[in-house]
């Protein structure tokens, strides 16, 4: 009886910090990201002052290419009224990454993480697809690990749209 006692309790120890660091609450790391294509164009992504979608990826990953026309998307529907942001991973490699972006023309920010800063920033992510969403203050309001769940993140953000700053 104890033996299962103390399992359960490892689980719900395990399950608390799981959602902890999925949860509403937690806040960006205060670093700026640089577009890969345009060095001028950069975000502060615990201050992005617009609903934000952080979307980490890589370009062998073909989940995360599964989702980029539902990105493109989002990015054609909400316009200027969100910020998207995909991620690549340190392991990307720059020239790749670079061709990758100009040949499909992404709509939106691309920046390279590297040097791993930012995923360790955001809690360690190493699993891609993973997309964050971001509140206009940097709060991490939403966590999508695998397939993109478009329809509730469009209710989160249309949520953020409607209520007054």
């Amino acid at each position: 009886m104890r033996s299962l006692i103390q399992r359960l309790a490892g689980i719900v120890t395990i399950a608390s910090l799981f959602i902890l660091t999925g949860c509403s609450g937690n806040r960006a790391p205060a670093i700026e990201v640089q577009h890969l294509l345009d060095a001028s164009q950069t975000l502060n992504l615990a201050q992005p002052q617009k609903p934000t979608l952080v979307v980490f990826w890589a370009t062998n990953c073909s989940s995360c290419i599964e989702e980029i026309p539902s990105i493109i998307a989002l990015q054609k529907m909400y316009g200027d009224k969100i910020h998207i942001v995909g991620i690549a991973m340190s392991f990307d490699d720059p020239t790749t990454l670079k061709n990758f972006v100009l040949q499909r023309q992404l709509p939106y920010m691309i920046a390279h993480d590297s040097n791993g800063d930012i995923a360790l920033g955001f809690g360690k992510i190493f699993v891609t697809p993973t997309n964050l969403l971001l509140s206009p203050d940097g709060k991490i309001v939403w966590k999508n690990v695998g397939d993109l769940d478009k329809s509730t993140l469009q209710k989160r953000i249309d949520e953020m749209l409607k209520t007054p700053a």
